[in-house]
C-alpha cells in the first residue's frame, strides 16, 4: 500500500529503543525514528491539566462498560483524520502524497504485547498534539468544523470527540505513543509518549511520513487484544461500515459496504441479504425490507430486516433482536434497547443519525429527547410499511401475521397512545361470520361493509370457528345478519378490550351485544311463558341457585335455540381476573363474580324452561337440579366455568331422575 505513515523499521527495533539516556520511561520508543546525522532535541516535558488528568481516570476505569470499545474509539478518530483529509483536498489545499490511498491498518506484535492503529490521514502539528492530547475538554473535531464553518465549507462527515476517545486507549495500554507528522507540506514529525499518569513527553521525529499511529503497549489483563480473531471480531462489531478500508495485519475486515447510505432502487436483494445475515447472525433471507432516511424531526438513514420466522415468541428473551445505533457509520450501541418499542424488538436492522448526542461515552449513552423522537419516527415509519405491505400481498402478510401477531396484540396492550393503538389495530387479522374458513379480514374491511348506521364492530372468542358459530351469543347477531368477527387467539380478547373503539366504533363482545332477535313471525305451535309466569319462575329460579351465587336472573329473548346464558359486563376482563387469580383466592373471587356481575337470562319459549315452571311444583328437588345444571351450562357457554368436576355429581342425580332409577 501506498501512503505508509513511517519507514518501515522492524516493530521490535522501534519499540525497544529508547530517546535519551537520562530518561526513565519504559522500553517503547522510537529513536530509530530521529535523525542519524543530525541528533534532534531532546524530550519536551509537559504536565497533564488537573481536570484532564481527572477526566483520564474516569475514561480509563469507569466511562466504558466494555473495554473493547478502545479500538472503537482510535478508528473513529483514524477515519476522523482522514475525512478530514479528504475535505483539505476539496478545498484545493496543498498535501504531502495527494495520491496516497486513503486506509487504516492495525497491525498486532503477540511478541511485545502491543496493538497499533495508524492512518495517512490529517495528521497533527506539535501545537495540535499538545491542544488535543494535552487536554480532553478540547475537541480536535470540534475546533476543525468550527474552522471549516467559518471558511464556508462542509465539514459535516466529522465524526468524534478526539480528546476523550484517544485516552480510551489507557483503558487497556500501560503506555501509548503516537507518532505523528502533519500533511501539510514541510511539516515537522513527533513523537508523544505517556503511561497515563506522569503527564506526556513530545519530540520532534524525523522521517515520518503523513498521518497518525497510536502503539499501545498493552497491560498485562488485556493481553486479548493481541490476539487477531478477538481484534478481528471487535472490528467487524463495532467499525464494520466506516467509510474507509481498515485492514488487520494487511488484510480487510470491513467488507460489507454500509446500504442505508444509498439510494435503494441502487441496492439489490443480495446486497440486503447479507447485510441481514451480518447483523442478525442468522442464514435465512429477510421477509421484508424497510429503508428510509428522513431529515425531520430528526436525521436519520435506516434500514430494517424482518426475518422468515420468529424462533423464540417470549418477549423478555429477545436477547438477539434489536436495532444497531450508529453516528455517521460508526457503531454507538448494538441492539440499542432504547431505540425500538417492546413490540417492535423482532427486527434486525441499522439506524445512522447525525444528531446523537455524543457526550463523554458512546457506550454508555442515555436516553435523550433525540433518541425519542428516533424511535417515534421508526415506529410511526414501520406501521405503515406494514399496512402498505398488507395491501400490496396480503398471502405474504398473513404469513407475517402467523409469525408476529402476537408482537401487534402486545403493541397494543402497551402502548398509551389511542392514535398509535388504533394504527397498529389495522394490521390486525381476524376470521369472520362473512366469510369462508381460513379468509382472514381486517377492522377496516369490516367498517366498510358494516350496514349504515352501525356504530359496533361484534367479535367473539372462542377456541374454534365450529365453537364460535355454535356459541348461543352468535345466535342473535346472526339473526340480525350482523357480522362477527371470530377470536381465537385468548390474546385478542384482551387486546380488543384494551383498543375498545376503533375508527369511532365500539368493540363490542357478542356476549355483551344489546342487540334485540330479528322480527320474525312466532312459529306455529311454538308455546311461550306469559310474562307473569315467567317472572315467577325467575324469581324462584334465583332462591334456587342461591342469591349469593347470581346477581339476576330474568326473562329475556336473547335467543331461541339455548334455554339460558348469562350476560356478564366487561366479560373480557373479568375472565383474564379469575385466570390470574391465585390458586388459594380463586374460590372467594369467584363466587365474589357470580353474586355482584353475573346476570342469567332465561328463555321463556324453550321446552326445558318451560317444563321447569311446572316441574318446580311437582318435584322441587329435581328441579333445583336442572336449575343448577342449566346455570352451570350457561357459564360454562361463557368460559366462567370454575371447577366443571363439580357437576358431575349433580349431573348423576338428574340421570338418575329421569331414568327412575331405583336404590
Amino acid at each position: 500500500m501506498s501512503g505508509r505513515l513511517y519507514r518501515r523499521l522492524p516493530l521490535r527495533t522501534l519499540l525497544t529503543k529508547t530517546l535519551s539516556p537520562v530518561s526513565t520511561r519504559p522500553i517503547h520508543h522510537t529513536s530509530h525514528l530521529l535523525s542519524s546525522s543530525s541528533p534532534e532535541p531532546s524530550p519536551q516535558k509537559h504536565n497533564f491539566q488537573a481536570e484532564t488528568r481527572q477526566l483520564l481516570d474516569i475514561v480509563a476505569k469507569s466511562l466504558y462498560s466494555e473495554r473493547e470499545v478502545f479500538l472503537r474509539e482510535l478508528i473513529s478518530n483514524a477515519a476522523d483524520a482522514l475525512e478530514k483529509l479528504r475535505y483539505t483536498q476539496l478545498k484545493g489545499d496543498e498535501i504531502d502524497d495527494p495520491s496516497a490511498t486513503l486506509h487504516i491498518e492495525c497491525s498486532l506484535s503477540e511478541s511485545l504485547n502491543s496493538i497499533t492503529i495508524e492512518d495517512n490521514g490529517i495528521g497533527m502539528t506539535k501545537e495540535e498534539l499538545i491542544a488535543n492530547l494535552g487536554t480532553i475538554a478540547r475537541s480536535g473535531s470540534r475546533e476543525f468544523i468550527k474552522s471549516a464553518g467559518e471558511g464556508g465549507g462542509d465539514a459535516s462527515n466529522i465524526i468524534g470527540q478526539f480528546g476523550v476517545g484517544f485516552y480510551s486507549a489507557f483503558m487497556v495500554g500501560g503506555h501509548v505513543t503516537v507518532l505523528t507528522r502533519s500533511a501539510k507540506p514541510g511539516s515537522t514529525g513527533y513523537v508523544w509518549n505517556s503511561n497515563g499518569e506522569d503527564g506526556y513527553d513530545i519530540q520532534e521525529a524525523a522521517g515520518l511520513s503523513r498521518g497518525t499511529r497510536i502503539i499501545i503497549q498493552l497491560k498485562e489483563d488485556a493481553l486479548e487484544f493481541v490476539k487477531k480473531d478477538r481484534v478481528r471480531e471487535v472490528l467487524r462489531k463495532h467499525s464494520n461500515f466506516v467509510g474507509f478500508p481498515i485492514y488487520l495485519d494487511g488484510v480487510q475486515v470491513n467488507t460489507i459496504e454500509p446500504l442505508w447510505t444509498r439510494k435503494p432502487s441502487e441496492i439489490a436483494d443480495e446486497e440486503h441479504a447479507e447485510l441481514y445475515q451480518s447483523l442478525s447472525g442468522r442464514k435465512d433471507n429477510p421477509m421484508y425490507t424497510m429503508q428510509f432516511s428522513v431529515e425531520t424531526p430528526v436525521s436519520i438513514k435506516c434500514v430494517l430486516y424482518v426475518p422468515q420466522f420468529m424462533p423464540q415468541l417470549d418477549i423478555a428473551n429477545l436477547t438477539n433482536f434489536g436495532i444497531s445505533l450508529y453516528c455517521r457509520k460508526v457503531m454507538v450501541q448494538a441492539q440499542s434497547p432504547k431505540l425500538l418499542p417492546e413490540w417492535l424488538m423482532f427486527l434486525h436492522g441499522v439506524v445512522d443519525s447525525e444528531d446523537i448526542p455524543l457526550n463523554l461515552s458512546r457506550e454508555l449513552l442515555q436516553e435523550s429527547v433525540v433518541i425519542s423522537k428516533i424511535k417515534s419516527v421508526i415506529t410511526g415509519k414501520m406501521i405503515a410499511y406494514l399496512n402498505r405491505q398488507a395491501k400490496r400481498d396480503p398471502e405474504k402478510y398473513e404469513q407475517f401475521y402467523r409469525e408476529f401477531g402476537r408482537f401487534l396484540r402486545i403493541g397494543i396492550v402497551t402502548t398509551e397512545s389511542q392514535t398509535e393503538k388504533e394504527d397498529l389495530a389495522k394490521l390486525l387479522r381476524f376470521e369472520s361470520s362473512k366469510e369462508e374458513k381460513g379468509v382472514l379480514v381486517s377492522l377496516d374491511q369490516y367498517i366498510e361493509r358494516a350496514p349504515e348506521g352501525q356504530k359496533q364492530v361484534y367479535y367473539l372468542s372462542a377456541p374454534s370457528r365450529d365453537m364460535a358459530m355454535e356459541s348461543p351469543y352468535f345466535e342473535t347477531l346472526q339473526e340480525n345478519d350482523l357480522e362477527v368477527l371470530f377470536a381465537y387467539n385468548k390474546e385478542d380478547d384482551v387486546v380488543l378490550y384494551q383498543l375498545g373503539n376503533f375508527k369511532d366504533r365500539k368493540l363490542c363482545t357478542a356476549e355483551s351485544a344489546n342487540v334485540k332477535p330479528a322480527d320474525k313471525p312466532d312459529k306455529p305451535g311454538v308455546e311461550k311463558l306469559e310474562k307473569q309466569e315467567g317472572n315467577k319462575l325467575a324469581s324462584w329460579f334465583r332462591d334456587s341457585l342461591g342469591r349469593e351465587n347470581v346477581k339476576e336472573v330474568k326473562m329475556s329473548d336473547r335467543q331461541h335455540s339455548q334455554p339460558a346464558v348469562v350476560t356478564v359486563e366487561n366479560l373480557t376482563t373479568l375472565r383474564r381476573y379469575l385466570e390470574m387469580t391465585p390458586p388459594e383466592q380463586k374460590e372467594a373471587n369467584y363466587k365474589y363474580l357470580l353474586s355482584d356481575k353475573v346476570v342469567l337470562e332465561l328463555n321463556p319459549s324453550h321446552p326445558i324452561i318451560r317444563q321447569l315452571s311446572s316441574l318446580k311444583e311437582s318435584n322441587p328437588e329435581v328441579a333445583g337440579l336442572v336449575a343448577a345444571q342449566l346455570f352451570d351450562n350457561a357459564l360454562m357457554n361463557a368460559d366462567l366455568v370454575h371447577d366443571p368436576r363439580r357437576m358431575v355429581g349433580r349431573i348423576n342425580q338428574i340421570l338418575k331422575a329421569v331414568t327412575d332409577v331405583k336404590e
